[in-house]
């Protein structure tokens, strides 16, 4: 328990993390590749098909808009991959896309980036900061934050059954970007992405194939040599469906396992929730909860994967509902073709995010980069595929940087003080203007007869155990004195106010989590170059 690490994504402007450092990735490659030869046997064999599959996948999908013939000049028995969601996320995410790619190219091997498009869409819009009042009148000035949409209302749906139904808002949305992050910005990285994004929608029709496959048309652009294959491709493949089998035929062994680790992992991080970081597994009379998901176009809305055994070799697995399927198990190859078929257009399996990133760590790739968020949960992976698969988990690296909007700072008219340590200061004058209202005597006119009668109290403190009288003295005393400070106290409150408002001002306008729609691409990628070198 004590080997965890605690991840935290860095505060300066410019930072990053990056653990294990970016000049080990060759080292951890070779480590991950000689602990995977002493898997167990089936792993070993999984692997070889399944990387074939996922390079044959990948080229497929991103040929379809962009140049991928530099792939056959790199090793196609090493890859390396990392994986997202398809949305417009903020720039320290995207850092590990350039990192991928540079890494790929420094050991000659092929790089994948996973659209992680079986998650629930965020949303169908950004939040875009904003100038209330004016960037020139400092006393009006005021941050917030306007909502720009690029489809109508998200229905809660996976990223690749979310159809995008106004198209006339999805082509207008880098101008209305633009235009409302103006004049904070003047070129943000949206008017250089946005055109990929209409040209992609053309093709594809859905949200996250658009978004992803705009954002990857953009790294092509700028030199960046990765291939991309959606989960929802990757869960359709043969080796997807025979490293499922493993699990879903040892269902209960394999909640188990997932369990008892969570457990450990939750007390180990003194986590109460029992959504956090995912729910345990569910036993429901004679059916098994699964860390997948189905749905399908008639209904896509996610729900959970159950199995059961249905004699000594047939499976059910589905819904409980309306949506089941049985499979004849007697032979692992045949049933892995055959669950293929069953998985049509209306029965998408999908694995949650464990599973996900288990799948793509011990079988199909040699080095996997996470961002922080990943790179936490994952070390529950890890206790998972040491009790299931009784294996060394392959090592991770976890990235990700810090970038804020280059914004001019509006908000420093009246004081060139932090307005965070304004505040405090601010804090500790209304207390003393309470507790020790003497020390404002330059400030207000306040009785000598009270000032003298406290400089006695003071000069006369008893001993512990016997102050309860004196302390009811000092209280009347500051009480009568604090009375005098009422307008200086009012300034002091107008004053922390203001410094409230300019602190909340700040994380608007300071915000890491900005969309990297809005940042100017140069001032993006300088920083990215600075980082990776």
């Amino acid at each position: 328990m004590s080997s965890f690490r605690d991840y935290r994504a860095p505060q300066e402007h410019g930072g990053s993390f990056i653990d294990p450092p970016l000049c080990e990735a060759g080292a951890l490659i070779a480590a991950n590749r000689r602990a995977g030869g002493e898997d167990p046997s089936h792993l070993q064999t999984l692997r070889g098909v399944a990387r074939e599959e996922i390079l044959t996948a990948a080229k497929a999908y991103t040929s379809a808009y962009r140049d991928v013939s530099w792939v056959d000049s790199r090793d196609r028995q090493c890859l390396i991959m990392a994986g997202h969601q398809p949305s417009l996320f903020h720039p320290g995410v995207w850092l590990k896309n350039f990192a991928l790619s540079d890494l790929g190219r420094k050991a000659g091997a092929v790089a994948i980036n996973m659209v992680v498009d079986n998650d629930v869409s965020g949303g169908n819009q950004i939040r875009v900061p904003v100038i209330q009042g004016g960037v020139t009148s400092e006393q009006n000035f005021r941050a917030g934050y306007v909502s720009v949409p690029f489809d109508l209302a998200n229905p809660g749906v996976p990223y690749e059954q979310l159809q995008i139904r106004d198209r006339d808002l999805f082509d207008s949305f880098a101008l209305r970007v633009s235009e409302t992050i103006q004049p904070l910005i003047n070129d943000p990285s949206v008017n250089q992405l946005w055109p990929h994004a209409i040209e992609a929608i053309r093709r594809c029709g859905y949200a996250g194939c658009a978004l992803a496959q705009a954002r990857h048309a953009l790294e092509s652009d700028l030199g960046q040599l990765t291939l991309e294959v959606p989960v929802g491709v990757v869960s359709r493949s043969r080796s997807f469906a025979t490293f499922l089998l493993h699990i879903l035929t040892d269902a209960e062994r394999f909640a188990a396992d997932y369990n008892d680790s969570l457990q450990a992992y939750r007390a180990a991080h003194h986590i109460r929730s029992s959504a956090h970081p995912v729910p345990s597994l569910d036993r429901q009379e004679d059916w098994q909860e699964t860390p997948l998901w189905v749905y399908g176009d008639e209904d896509p809305m996610r729900r959970q994967v159950w199995v059961r055994r249905s004699g000594a070799d047939r499976l059910e697995i589905g819904d409980r509902k309306s949506r089941r399927v049985t499979l004849d198990i007697g032979d692992v190859d045949a049933a892995a073709a055959h669950l293929i078929e069953l998985c049509d257009a209306n029965f998408k399996l999908r694995p949650r995010a464990l599973l996900t990133t288990m799948f793509a760590r011990l079988v199909l790739s040699d080095l996997f980069l996470h961002g922080i968020g990943g790179g936490k949960y994952d070390q529950l992976g890890d206790m998972i595929m040491r009790r299931f698969f009784g294996v060394t988990p392959p090592a991770f690296m976890v990235l990700s940087a810090t970038l804020k909007l280059p914004i001019p700072d509006f908000s420093t008219g009246h004081t060139d003080q932090d307005p965070a340590s304004c505040l405090e200061g601010l804090q500790r004058r209304l207390r003393e203007t309470v507790y020790q209202p003497e020390r404002f005597c330059d400030q207000a006119s306040l009785p000598d007869d009270l000032l003298q009668q406290k400089q006695k109290l003071l000069a006369d403190i008893p001993p512990r155990g016997e102050k309860s009288a004196w302390h009811q003295q000092m209280t009347v005393i500051n009480s009568k004195l604090a009375k005098h400070l009422a307008p200086l106290r009012q300034q002091l409150r107008s004053q922390k106010n203001e410094a409230s408002r300019r602190i909340a001002d700040e994380a608007v306008l300071r915000n890491r989590e900005h969309s990297l729609a809005l940042h100017p691409l140069d001032s993006m990628t300088s920083i990215f170059k600075r980082v990776l070198s």
